[in-house]
């Protein structure tokens, strides 16, 4: 069957696994592991995000679903400064004489389990930073809510076999009886899926045209 929704995908893993028995572990745990391993995995256009970060204290909140930051700056009357990333260390370091003026350099800690971003110098007034950075696909939900959570992504609608494909793996090594060629066969096909996204992605950048290196 065709599946392109939260619920359609659900039914076609049960289909493939001939099994009806495990409704729970296929939306809470095989989909999930499939999704939490794409997300480490893939970097493509479609996790790229800019997003505006006031900073008017020493730490912020880094954005839900940040993975990694390409790259940080001020812009102060048409001009860019850059932010560097050093270490939390560094920063602890830089930061000896508790200076405050436009910040300069930016680290990112963990508050509990709540990430944060950490700013050296202390900003002396309100900045606003520009943020790129590689962003987790939303996870698949049941139905569309306010919050715009969908019951379908980018992946699910130009990529289903990532789905579909890491969903079997991931529910063969729970399953006990699964015949090792059909556990490799799927995690082979997962695998693949995978790598056609990123051709795909890397054709739509780059058009075929080849890198070239330049040279001063």
């Amino acid at each position: 069957m065709a599946f392109n929704t939260y619920a359609t995908l659900k039914t076609s893993i049960a289909n493939w696994l001939n099994r009806t028995d495990l409704s729970d572990e296929i939306a809470d745990d095989f989909i999930k592991l499939t999704e939490a391993d794409f997300n480490a995995k893939l970097r493509i256009r479609q996790m790229e995000q800019i997003d505006t970060v006031t900073i008017d204290s020493e730490t912020e909140t880094v954005p839900t679903g940040l993975i990694s930051v390409r790259s940080f700056y001020l812009l102060l009357s048409s001009t860019k400064y850059p932010l560097e990333y050093i270490t939390p260390h560094n920063l602890f370091e830089i930061r000896g004489g508790s200076r405050s003026g436009r910040p300069r350099s930016y680290t990112i800690e963990a508050d509990n389990e709540t990430e944060q971003f950490r700013f050296g110098p202390s900003p002396d007034t309100t900045y606003t930073g520009y943020l790129s950075y590689y962003k987790n696909f939303d996870p698949l939900v049941s139905s569309t809510n306010s919050s715009g959570e969908n019951t379908s992504n980018y992946i699910l609608t130009n990529h289903p076999g990532i789905y579909l494909y890491g969903s079997l793996y991931h529910a063969s090594n729970f399953i006990g009886g699964i015949d090792p060629d059909q556990k490799q066969n799927w995690l082979q096909m997962y695998i693949a899926a995978l790598e056609r996204c990123e051709n795909n992605d890397k054709q739509d950048s780059y058009g075929g045209a080849p890198v070239v290196q330049r040279t001063d």
